[in-house]
């Protein structure tokens, strides 16, 4: 049996889809996997579930809903109940979710090893998981957007990394479209900002990657009143004098790429 939660909420068995048609079943499975092997305590289900609604009947009615999210999924899909809690019981591989996890953390020991194709597929495998935004139609539970916030995180800093590898590799002609769009989507995150600026020099175009360069100061000066960050300021430095170690193997790293609040400035660097 597998599940995904990496989009929307999916469970197949034997190759089919099974359905868990219940809002409350849906959640409470997505719940469950988010403790990844962990005991979800009673009454922080009762409350996601239910909230003050559930009055004194939040146990009983926690009870029923496991007992019908049991008869769903059936014997292969064991949830036990201890002291605190409940558990899923499923082996790490039959979550996505978990194997993305794995295979991003795989990938980026490959990479640091020195071994950067097998690190960049890696990752690839681990970002072709991915459906959809994480939990889609059930992030609205402050707990499950918590998770889907730091999946999404973790997320962009493994395509981050991908894209690290891909550039060692010289395939900056290739990233130019892609970096462009995530650039689009992301203008905070200067990792991307600095990915592009990079892959266009080896591109031969010089003035473009300064642009985005100037596109970002603009941003982040006008609109928020912030300095690029010192990493981004030396990248350009070295485009301006056509540094001859931007055409080596060079990858542009920002420490608080893969912190909660990744790309975000405020977190990085003080007010002017």
């Amino acid at each position: 049996m597998q599940f995904g939660i990496l989009g929307a909420l999916e469970v197949v068995s034997d190759g089919q889809r099974l359905p868990v048609r219940s809002a409350k079943q849906r959640t409470l499975l997505a719940l469950l996997l988010c403790h990844r092997g962990r005991v979800a305590r009673s009454d922080a289900l009762i409350d996601a579930l239910w909230g003050e609604d559930a009055a004194d009947a939040g146990h009983r009615r926690l009870r029923l809903q496991l007992f019908r999210l049991r008869r769903a999924l059936g014997p292969k899909a064991e949830i036990v109940h201890d002291s605190a809690g409940y558990l899923l019981r499923v082996p790490p591989a039959a979550v996505d979710a978990w194997r993305f996890e794995e295979l991003a953390r795989a990938g980026r020991q490959a990479f640091k090893a020195g071994a950067v194709a097998k690190g960049g597929d890696l990752l690839r495998t681990a970002l072709g998981l991915w459906r959809g935004p994480a939990l889609s139609g059930l992030d609205d539970l402050p707990l499950l957007h918590h998770q889907a916030t730091r999946l999404e995180e973790e997320r962009l800093a493994a395509l981050a990394d991908r894209v690290d590898a891909d550039l060692r590799l010289h395939r900056h002609a290739d990233l130019v479209g892609e970096l462009t769009a995530l650039v689009r989507e992301h203008p905070l995150r200067e990792r991307f900002r600095g990915q592009l600026m990079l892959a266009l020099y080896r591109a031969g175009r010089q003035a473009e990657a300064l642009a985005v360069y100037r596109d970002g100061w603009q941003i982040l000066t006008s609109d928020l009143g912030l300095e690029p960050s010192p990493e981004l300021r030396r990248l350009e430095a070295a485009i301006l004098t056509s540094d001859a170690s931007l055409t080596a193997t060079r990858t542009v790293h920002h420490r608080a790429a893969r912190g909660p609040a990744a790309g975000c400035p405020h977190c990085t660097r003080r007010h002017r």
